[in-house]
């Protein structure tokens, strides 16, 4: 069996977040979907037969009609075998079960025979949680462990038409109900009951939203909270996969169309590939800096390596020395914007590096921040809330405002020191809604487009406000004086110096805590997926949502951190480039000063990086210049913003 793979760009230094397999007649294309909505043809891997793609940590399989065919990370021929039965379906947990007409061939990683099992029944559908294989059959549902001994099983009045693991839920659909259940536990326990029908081919969570594929081809937005049809694509679609809120919609005519799932609908934008079989998206980290650019086997394997082009990803672009001491965080926009404690807003012009000042209060020291429509919002101790354009618009306050804004979807919201929230809608020619909390926060409020805004009080308490000023929760956490919010999808995280609070958004329960009392805590932030954490020591080191530590990596002497496509950038006596995976250093360049204050980055590319008496610039390199990111990343927050 002959093999090409033929990689079209690909960059020593650069972790594809994202990758998008197309299966067509005689072909398996690769594409870089890390910018969503502009995918990158990567190569193309040259087969016969494929029906569609598997991929784990160190492995990917393309699954054939009677053969199976196992490549390296790196897209090399690992090895080819070939099946007496037919493939019906295949899924990953930890080794490779392969469906037939009843019956289940077990394979390990390098695609050795473990295991078969003959089936009572035919398995219809078939998906995994955590060590079961779940499987729709004759109407009801079946959970296998690992050995195929059944665990438990689920039946309903009427005969189950449609089933789907989604997350740690478990929904499937009868001809009169649909039911979701929770399986996180390891055994189901019903969550909800709807009186309809759902005749679903697959269903997908995002956000705050369910997508699903009905048995008519049509694509539904639904509710989370109550199932509601949000919205409903009337495309002939054979199948969908996702990638964030992007779906790669199959369609009946072969061609894939990308749609963007936003709160309250599903927006169709272009096609990117013709002749497509099947599309999946797998976020696994497939090309690494010994990529093969082009291989070729037959009987026996030949490879031709290149070295990997060697492009700088950090490009000094100059410093700005600034007229006076900045302990603010500086925000981007068409200039770079600070304030001054004794009342100035500074403006750096990036392409000229020249400075401007306008006064703008007696005391600042909240950050600066950019509006989408350029003018800078800026709260004073002059108790007012300046927004600077050509003049300078002033709202006032009960009290001082010394801690920054945030954007939210339709305009921004304030804190005074005094504990109340001013929320200002840009649509609305009111003024801003005023609500009275506890007491003085302690660091900026975090916006989630779809839950509201988060605040924290010097007592601990840690606040979710909706946009309309109605208080939805409160949630007691630790007394500080500083601390950070980092907010994802469904997690919030209160980082104060000596400990990490792990909250849910829903309903403010707290899942768990961890102290950090010996190293101490400065900056925080997220990708969604992971928690990165950066301590006084210079320390970074990586948690997931569980809070189980990842990586550490020592020694750095970094005083900031910032998450990118790239990998995690940490600041400090040197710039680093750092794996968000497993924290190896991907790359190290030296400064001309230290860093003490935290970094930005624009999307452009643009990195600005604070030091006691300048700013230090450089062009990232490895970022897409259009279309990143997909949230707007706020390293001082890490707050998720459609954009």
């Amino acid at each position: 069996m002959k093999h090409v793979l033929i990689a079209l760009l690909l960059l020593s230094h650069v972790t594809i977040a994202a990758t998008l397999f197309v299966v067509k007649e005689g072909t398996v294309e690769l594409y870089d979907v890390s910018v969503p909505l502009i995918p990158v043809r990567l190569g193309s891997i040259d087969v016969s037969d494929a029906l569609k793609v598997l991929s784990s940590d160190s492995h990917v399989y393309v699954l054939g009609t009677m053969r199976i065919e196992a490549f390296d990370q790196n897209l090399r021929p690992v090895k080819t075998i070939e099946l007496n039965r037919k493939v019906i379906d295949a899924v990953l947990l930890e080794d490779l079960y392969v469906i037939h007409d009843y019956s289940i061939s077990v394979f390990d990683k390098n695609l050795n025979l473990k295991a078969s099992y003959t089936l009572n029944e035919r398995l219809a559908k078939v998906g995994t949680y955590s060590k079961l294989l779940i499987a729709l059959s004759d109407g009801k549902i079946i959970a296998f462990d690992r050995t195929l001994k059944r665990v438990w099983e689920i039946s309903a009045p009427d005969p189950i038409i449609s089933a789907q693991v989604v997350g740690s839920n478990l929904m499937f659909s009868t001809k009169k109900e649909f039911y979701i259940m929770n399986i996180s536990e390891g055994a189901p326990v019903l969550e909800s009951k709807h009186k309809f029908a759902l005749n679903f081919q697959q269903i997908l969570s995002t956000r705050s939203n369910l997508v699903a594929l009905l048995e008519d081809r049509s694509i539904l937005l639904l509710s989370r909270s109550d199932l509601s049809v949000v919205d409903k694509l009337n495309v002939p679609a054979v199948s969908i996969s996702n990638y964030r809120d992007y779906l790669y919609i199959v369609t009946d005519k072969g061609t894939i169309v990308i749609a963007s799932v936003l709160p309250n609908s599903l927006k169709l934008f272009q096609t990117v590939a013709t002749n497509v079989k099947w599309a999946g998206v797998t976020e696994a980290d497939l090309l690494r800096p010994t990529t093969v650019v082009e291989v070729q086997t037959t009987t026996e394997t030949r490879s031709a390596q290149e070295k990997p082009r060697q492009d700088k990803l950090f490009t000094f672009l100059g410093e700005v020395k600034l007229p006076q001491k900045v302990n603010t965080t500086l925000a981007i926009g068409r200039e770079l914007y600070m304030s001054t404690l004794d009342g100035n807003l500074l403006r750096v012009d990036p392409s000229t590096l020249k400075i401007q000042s306008t006064k703008v209060a007696f005391i600042l020291t909240a950050d600066p921040v950019v509006m989408d429509d350029g003018s800078i919002v800026l709260g004073s101790w002059d108790k007012s809330i300046c927004v600077v354009t050509d003049k300078i618009v002033r709202m006032s306050t009960d009290s001082h405002v010394s801690l920054a804004a945030a954007k939210t979807p339709r305009g921004f919201v304030a804190v005074d020191d005094d504990g109340t929230l001013y929320i200002l809608d840009s649509r609305g020619s009111e003024g801003p809604i005023r609500v009275r909390l506890t007491g003085w926060f302690v660091c900026p409020p975090a916006v989630h487009e779809d839950y509201g805004i988060l605040v924290l009080d010097w007592l601990g308490i840690l606040h979710l406000v909706d946009f309309s000023g109605k208080e939805v929760w409160s949630s007691i956490t630790e007394s500080t004086k500083s601390a950070e919010i980092v907010v994802t999808d469904e997690l919030v995280f209160v980082v104060t110096q000596k400990s990490i609070w792990c909250v849910q958004i829903k309903d403010g329960r707290t899942r768990w805590t961890q102290s950090f009392e010996k190293t101490g805590l400065i900056q925080a932030v997220s990708d969604g997926k992971t928690l990165y954490l950066c301590d006084s020591s210079g320390n970074v080191r990586a948690l997931d949502f569980s809070g189980k530590t990842i990586w550490l990596r020592e020694n750095l002497s970094a005083r900031t951190i910032l998450s990118t496509q790239a990998g995690l950038i940490a600041a400090g006596e040197k710039l680093h480039l750092l794996s968000a995976k497993d924290g190896s250093i991907l790359l190290e360049e030296s400064l001309p000063v230290s860093i003490s204050g935290k970094m930005k980055l624009a999307e452009s590319g643009l990195l600005a990086l604070m030091a006691e008496d300048r700013i230090l610039l450089y062009k990232l390199n490895g970022s897409p210049t259009a279309g990143w990111p997909m949230y707007l990343r706020d390293a001082v927050n890490s707050s998720l913003f459609r954009k």
